[in-house]
């Protein structure tokens, strides 16, 4: 049995593939019911029956609210899909899981499928990777890693193609599938295949376009025939009257698309379904669509694509010509319209070698070829009868003519020899004797899969079991040296004396995983033994030098008060241990200072969950962030700034109509695209105001520098002097960035080295004291502030300013976020 995984499969939003790699060759299987390669992404239930791929679609007419289709678009959201025979709901994980498991009836060879290589659009975040992940395990895959499509697209063509030299080259993946797109910048350096760069959008693709032909040219053409209230609000609603016609229209639609890549006018017949107006009367029409309607439906979100090829040529400094070519993937680029216009816009020519379909599904199987099965617990072999131990290492796909063997050799070996062979007969290494390490060239056939046996025999010449695998290694094909991160990840870090949070990088974009990483933090405030306070850090996806709350949030790392042996006091350190896989699983472990207790799994990940109702209300605040912002740049005669803000301000305001439009039931992803376009418009504010907020960050470095400075010499210890200096020493690195953030860590820490001094300084914490006594009756515990109250005087009194120190912070930590200022802050350490 082969210990590589083999086994590829595309997870498509509109169709599904699985292949195999298999002794160099890839072969993508067909259904034996039809025999066609592609695995319709649709489900459906009908009674006890699940429906899967083309029986679903086929029900879908009879009934329309218990088929499902496009889930791909809401992996890692918190929705799930009414199911009206079922009475009950199915996640996107769920009926991911039921097309993977039809996809493993496609493979007729008997043998059992435990592990799979799936793909995922590059664009996909860790909450949407790790849902994939997840619909593997339900699935009955032991074993799933996770694959880039625009790598896998790349692995497709390069390891097809025998007659052209891609040593050294680059080019452009553009990947439009039926739900998402990816845009990628590929290189292949030293016979190793390198995403570079990357742009995408979950939300873009050939099931966009489908409802666009509806919205633009079916619903006015029945408008125009029959009497609505709002026909479309209707149909996107879950409760509308017209919902079930929704998902039927869709399918029609997507049947006109692609018919009009093969001809230039096609027809949407109505008279098939069942249509009916408000008043009921039936509605028989047929809509004749035109290739030139598809293209001007269609035409904005081309541009958009081309727009996001545009940022990785600019951010990477090259010219369309520095591309030897755009390779075209994704069932999308059938369109005559996509490939006319990338070719246009770049003024390259557009690579259409490989089967779009299924060219994802070929990468990943030549993917999997190269990767060992991850061994669980039951895979682990039993005791072997042979005196030895051997591990080996070698490449599996190689640009050589010779390929290095290594093997380490643990045992006793006197009087032992190997002998490695190709099955083919061409080489054989002769009996050689067996040491600690086996050091082999392994001449390989170009252009051809090599396969060796490696052989152990005893003094008696009898063979000895090595427990070795076939040693396979296919010349003149292409690996990955490793996949990229597409997004930030950080850490959101309260920052209290700017009554704001702070994001701390972990892993930054475009960083080849897996990766690890650690990082040092402070508590902010006490945690209670055996309370239920907590110890709550939120980790977010998105650029690093932007704004908490314009990023994604994935989850939370969270210790409580019952978890921990004794309390953990401010100030005390926390070790994080942060670690991404190949396939984006997030682990963070923690090891607390003040307890001496280590927790080996800390972060929960949450699924994305939008309202209607909060993205109206976070619409509505970021207007009125705009509008403020407007009128203080023309208050500082600041114009051109002004200027840009307001076409922000109008973007926004056209963002506010189209929540405005959604239904609270709206059963599109259309929610999750306007989220994603608020987003990008809070970071263009971020972009445009971060002029104002570097001015703000420079004053306060200086501020907070020469405060600091005061404390250190004249209260400072070695360790404290060491920090201030250390930060004064980078001053350049930081006091000139276009990004305030950095800035304002630094202020932070050296706020923080000025309170700990200030924290050993008796005046200091009666003072203190005496201001959180005047907030006790707006502290969150009262029995708890009075107790501790009386426990300050006490410790005043007996001048044991240890004790009055723990008892500042356990204050501090029951006044309310809220009035948490830092002018409070400031004002007890001087700063103002």
């Amino acid at each position: 049995m082969s210990n590589t995984i083999n086994f590829g499969i595309d997870l498509g939003t509109s169709n599904s593939l699985i292949a195999k790699f298999e002794k160099g060759h890839v072969e993508v299987f067909k259904n034996p019911s039809g025999f066609k390669e592609t695995l319709p992404s649709i489900a459906g239930f009908r009674n006890d029956r699940i429906l899967i791929g083309e029986q679903a679609r086929a029900y879908l007419q009879r009934d329309p609210k218990s088929v499902v289709s496009r889930f791909k678009r809401k992996m890692g959201t918190s929705e799930s899909f009414q199911i009206k025979s079922l009475g009950t709901s199915k996640t996107p994980v769920e009926l991911s899981a039921y097309i993977l498991k039809e996809l493993k009836t496609f493979v007729q060879t008997g043998e059992e499928l435990d592990s799979a290589v799936i793909t995922i659009p590059a664009s996909f975040d860790t909450l949407q990777s790790n849902a994939t992940k997840e619909a593997g395990v339900l699935a009955g895959f032991k074993n799933v890693v996770l694959l880039q499509e625009p790598i896998a697209a790349s692995l497709a063509y390069a390891n097809k193609e025998k007659n052209i030299d891609l040593k050294n080259s680059q080019w452009l993946v553009y990947d439009l599938g039926g739900g998402t797109f990816d845009a990628a910048l590929v290189r292949i350096v030293e016979g190793e295949l390198t995403v570079m760069d990357h742009e995408g959008d979950n939300y873009l693709g050939g099931s966009d376009f489908d409802a666009l032909l509806i919205e633009k040219l079916v619903v006015p053409e029945l408008n125009r025939r029959g009497k609505f209230a709002n026909l479309l609000a209707d149909l996107k609603s879950q409760s509308g009257r017209h919902n079930q016609l929704w998902h039927i229209l869709l399918t029609k639609a997507e049947e006109a698309k692609v018919d009009l890549s093969a001809k230039t006018s096609t027809e949407i017949d109505l008279g098939t379904i069942h249509v009916e107006d408000d008043e009921g009367n039936t509605l028989d029409t047929i809509i004749t669509v035109t290739r030139s309607d598809l293209e001007s439906v269609i035409k904005d979100m081309v541009e958009g694509t081309i727009e996001m090829v545009r940022k990785i040529l600019t951010r990477n400094s090259l010219q369309p010509s520095d591309l030897k070519f755009v390779l075209m993937v994704g069932g999308s680029t059938y369109i005559p319209y996509v490939r006319k216009r990338v070719q246009e816009v770049l003024g390259i020519g557009v690579n259409t070698n490989i089967d779009p379909t299924n060219a994802i599904a070929i990468g990943a199987a030549y993917f999997a070829g190269t990767k060992e099965k991850a061994k669980t617990h039951e895979d682990q072999p039993k005791a072997s009868n042979s005196p030895v131990k051997i591990r080996v290492s070698y490449n599996k796909t190689s640009q050589e003519i010779e390929e290095p063997f290594t093997a380490k050799v643990e045992g006793d070996t006197a009087g032992m020899h190997y002998r490695i062979v190709s099955d083919d007969g061409s080489f054989d290494s002769g009996l050689k004797q067996l040491g600690a390490r086996v050091v082999e060239d392994l001449p390989l056939r170009e252009g051809a899969y090599n396969l060796f046996t490696f052989k152990i025999f005893d003094t008696q010449g009898a063979p000895v079991p090595a427990n070795v695998d076939a040693i396979q290694i296919a010349q003149g094909r292409y690996s990955v040296a490793g996949q990229m991160l597409p997004e930030d990840i950080s850490l959101v870090i309260d920052d209290v004396s700017a009554k704001d949070t702070r994001l701390v990088p972990l892993f930054n974009k475009n960083v080849v995983l897996p990766s690890q990483t650690k990082r040092t933090q402070e508590m902010g405030r006490t945690i209670v033994k055996g309370s239920t306070d907590e110890l709550r850090i939120t980790v977010v996806e998105g650029p690093s030098n932007r704004h908490s709350s314009t990023n994604k949030p994935l989850g939370t790392l969270l210790i409580t008060g019952k978890q921990i042996t004794r309390d953990l006091l401010k100030g005390t350190e926390v070790d994080l241990k942060i670690s991404m896989t190949e396939s984006r699983d997030l682990t963070v472990s923690a090891y607390l200072n003040g307890t001496d207790q280590e927790f080996s799994q800390v972060f929960n990940p949450e699924n994305r969950n939008v309202s209607t109702a909060m993205l109206a209300s976070e619409t509505l605040q970021l207007e009125s962030k705009l509008q403020a912002e407007i009128e203080d740049a023309s208050d500082n005669g600041q114009r051109e700034v002004a200027t840009r803000l307001e076409k922000v301000l109008t973007g926004v305001q056209n963002l506010m109509g189209e929540v405005a439009d959604l239904t609270a039931d709206d059963v599109t992803d259309k929610k999750y695209q306007l989220e994603d376009q608020k987003r990008r418009l809070a970071r263009e504010l971020y972009e445009l105001t971060s002029g104002k907020r570097i001015e703000f960050a420079r004053k306060e470095y200086y501020d907070a520098k020469s405060e600091c400075a005061h404390s250190v010499n004249e209260s400072g210890n070695d360790r404290e002097r060491s920090q201030f200096k250390g930060i004064v020493s980078r001053e350049q690195t930081f006091i000139n960035s276009s990004n305030p953030e950095k800035i304002m860590t630094e202020v932070s820490s050296l706020r923080t080295i000025r309170f700990a001094i200030l924290l050993r300084t008796p005046d200091f914490l009666k003072g203190m004291f005496s201001h959180l006594n005047e907030k006790r009756p707006s502290m969150n515990d009262q029995i708890q502030a009075t107790q501790l109250a009386e426990s300050g005087k006490r410790a005043i009194a007996s001048e044991n300013w240890d004790d009055l120190r723990q008892i500042v912070g356990r204050l501090w930590d029951l006044v309310p976020a809220d009035q948490q200022s830092g002018e409070d802050m400031r004002m007890l350490t001087g700063l103002v």
